[in-house]
């Protein structure tokens, strides 16, 4: 197991513990619970990969001789943390002192996801949209093919070609730094849960967070990404997706 997915019990763990001071039958703040899947898709972009950029088992056989390099997925961070807080509102039934614990604590997932680039020597995927739908769909197809993991080869293959479906997809689409802060941290967090509910009902017995989390994958892998986990093919040189 590699050590992103390794990293993420422990974040789980320390997160859970942020409510761990809370009143005596306080709900618990777990950053891991239902959301609208709307407040995650930001002004419906996808990489689009079908009609933008032709990803097809020919990548794999005949890739191009010059990549695309990642700066052009990249963004200037404008402000602070958008969309831990527009998903906490998402969340109606929680009291003021519940949404500001719950806002912290999405507010770290988004901290430990950069924490964790830096520690693999990744910091050019910081500030990054390929970077952060790579890890969304290693995440997803993670989860929607019970546990099992991309190779490093296959996760490199996947950043390359979103890397290229983003940037050809930008040609025709402006979007502000702002904009695409959001749709980052949109992607680093839906990724984030869609691991954490997996994982938490997998270590506690409880099938239905597994179910609730295949269900999220599916549906954002969908909407973020245009694509099901049926159209897509792992193999040993990479992972290449249906048309």
């Amino acid at each position: 197991m590699n050590s992103f997915f390794r990293m993420v019990p422990v974040m789980l763990a320390g997160l859970l513990l942020l409510g761990a001071a809370r009143p005596e039958g306080a709900p618990s703040l777990s950053p891991y619970r239902h959301y609208d899947t709307n407040v995650f898709i930001h002004g419906n972009f996808r990489p689009a990969f079908q009609k933008q950029w032709k990803v097809s088992a020919e990548f794999l056989k005949n890739p191009p001789s010059v990549m695309l390099p990642l700066s052009v997925s990249s963004f200037r961070t404008v402000t602070g943390p958008v969309m831990p807080k527009r998903l906490t509102e998402s969340v109606k039934s929680l009291g003021p002192e519940e949404r500001q614990g719950l806002e912290g604590a999405l507010t770290q997932l988004l901290k430990s996801y950069e924490q964790t680039l830096e520690q693999q020597d990744e910091t050019l995927l910081k500030n990054n949209l390929a970077g952060a739908f790579s890890s969304f769909f290693a995440s997803s197809f993670y989860v929607l093919k019970n546990g099992q993991e991309l190779t490093s080869v296959q996760r490199q293959s996947m950043l390359q070609q979103i890397n290229a479906a983003i940037g050809m997809g930008l040609k025709d689409r402006r979007m502000s730094d702002r904009d695409k802060q959001e749709l980052y941290e949109s992607v680093v967090l839906s990724g984030h849960i869609i691991l954490g509910l997996y994982n938490e009902g997998r270590d506690k017995g409880r099938p239905e967070l597994m179910r609730e989390s295949r269900e999220l994958a599916k549906e954002l892998l969908d909407e973020m990404m245009g694509t099901r986990i049926e159209k897509v093919h792992a193999e040993d040189d990479g992972v290449w997706l249906e048309e």
